[in-house]
């Protein structure tokens, strides 16, 4: 490209940027000239704007000399060119930001004349972004005319404008309000414009003005979301996405990267170190509160699903009546048990079958469900005493099996006779009658039985000796 129409294209750039940047500033001056009768707060965002609009324009100016006059620098990456257009668009997203919480929040109490001023400052910054996008991919290559840019963006710009204003409303749904959101940037203008734009729509939010105290924070608290900017001194946005990965997972914490590098690859690198999202500055308030909703709205979907296969594997794990672990469960247990034997992971451990003594007495003389309530008790009973990480489920009808990781006769004869004693002396009342029973049993242990079968049916052998001989009474062998 000649330098003739490399200097042309830098003086519409230019042009294009400041034309737009004076008219925000000569908009926001008579506003606030206008404004002695507004009250403190709307006079406050009124002067946000102008000093946004300030920085901005500075900014630029800075830049445009160092890379477009004196070229005393150069863009030669894609990550120099979009440190040049994060630090132009910052203030940008200061000057959008305040405009449209002032639109949205003070409505009812800002002229009409001013409300329309405003959008007309919105609208105004929207050409200045383009004109940075302009300028960046220019100074990146020239291959691509500032007429071509300009052409294509134009034909898209009509296409939507074609469309007139759209009336559209996000609705925040009710198992995602209140959801706490930590907001990470260095930028003070950034964390307020995120603060207020998320709590208009119910969400509570945190701040963190660096990547170490972001760490800080997520280490100690809990959030359900985190808006987290890229670039920032110290510890930057990609070392924090890196660390809270670590320990937690895109279900459990998701996070937004929020930046001004839009350009591919940058996008892609956050979303593979583990972003579940990127969103662009400056933002757009539709765009910013539909991506938090719908990030928010899948960690809700996932957690309702894991509470669902929860649910579904304590059901099928479960024993309706009593609530403590069914045959299914116990018997998988036992299996994988006597497999870590078999690989030497585990010691010699010993199970305990024991059923209720003439349980059939119990449903004939007062009724099945009186035998469901002597089954209920027995089972609180013994599954106090044969705690974790020993094993007590009902196995079927009024049978119990107990896996007890301990081999020594000592302690099964101990726990044993413990439930023996207070199953005795257990009075169960259903319809006004006192019923009380007994239980027998017999033990086995893995270093005397080959397979899970054999040891199974030691245990029943014994079980069946206890109750041939008088019955309220535990056999750990078969003496």
């Amino acid at each position: 490209m000649s330098d003739k129409k490399e200097k042309i294209i830098l003086t519409q750039i230019k042009q294009d940027f400041t034309t737009p940047v004076d008219a925000i500033a000569d908009y926001i001056n008579l506003i606030i000239e206008a404004s002695a009768n507004y009250d403190k707060d709307i006079k406050f965002e009124f002067e946000n704007i102008r000093k946004s609009a300030k920085i901005l324009r500075l900014n630029f100016i800075e830049a445009f000399k160092d890379f477009a006059e004196v070229k005393t620098k150069t863009i030669k990456t894609d990550e120099e060119a979009s440190v040049l257009r994060h630090d132009l668009r910052t203030p940008l997203n200061g000057i959008i930001g305040y405009s449209e919480i002032l639109i949205e929040d003070y409505e009812e109490d800002i002229e009409d004349k001013h409300k329309e001023d405003l959008g007309y400052i919105v609208n105004l910054a929207k050409e200045v972004e383009s004109a940075i996008t302009n300028f960046v991919d220019f100074l990146k290559d020239g291959k691509r005319s500032f007429q071509e840019t300009t052409d294509e963006d134009s034909g898209a710009e009509s296409l939507f404008s074609s469309l007139g204003k759209i009336d559209f409303q996000i609705e925040i749904k009710d198992e995602i309000k209140n959801s706490k959101i930590l907001i990470v940037d260095d930028i003070k203008t950034n964390c307020d414009v995120l603060e207020r734009r998320l709590k208009t729509y119910g969400f509570e939010t945190e701040v963190a003005m660096s990547g170490k105290e972001a760490l800080s924070l997520i280490n100690k608290n809990s959030y359900d979301l985190v808006l987290l900017d890229v670039l920032m001194p110290g510890v930057n946005g990609l070392e924090v996405l890196i660390n809270a990965r670590k320990n937690y997972d895109v279900d459990k914490l998701p996070i937004i990267m929020v930046s001004s590098f839009d350009d591919v690859e940058s996008i892609s690198k956050c979303l593979q170190l583990g972003a579940n999202e990127y969103l662009p500055k400056p933002l757009n308030s539709t765009i910013l509160i539909a991506k938090v909703a719908a990030t928010l709205e899948r960690k809700a979907l996932r957690e309702r699903e894991k509470q669902l296969l929860n649910e579904l594997h304590h059901q099928a794990v479960t024993d309706e009546m009593t609530g403590v672990p069914n045959r299914r469960y116990v018997f998988e247990a036992l299996e994988r048990s006597f497999k870590e034997i078999e690989q030497n992971k585990k010691e010699h451990f010993s199970i305990v079958i024991f059923d209720i003594d003439h349980f059939k007495n119990v449903n004939d003389t007062f009724g099945h469900s009186a035998g469901d309530e002597i089954i209920k008790k027995v089972s609180y009973v013994a599954s106090k005493q044969i705690t974790s990480p020993n094993i007590f489920g009902r196995i079927g009808g009024e049978e119990f099996l107990a896996i007890i990781y301990n081999s020594t006769e000592t302690y099964i004869s101990e726990i044993c006779e413990k439930i023996r004693i207070l199953i005795e002396k257990e009075i169960t009342s259903v319809d006004q009658n006192d019923i009380s029973v007994t239980v027998s049993g017999g033990a086995s242990i893995t270093n005397e039985s080959l397979n899970i079968s054999d040891l199974v049916n030691k245990a029943d052998e014994r079980l069946y000796l206890a109750k041939k001989n008088g019955r309220n009474r535990f056999y750990l062998n078969d003496g």
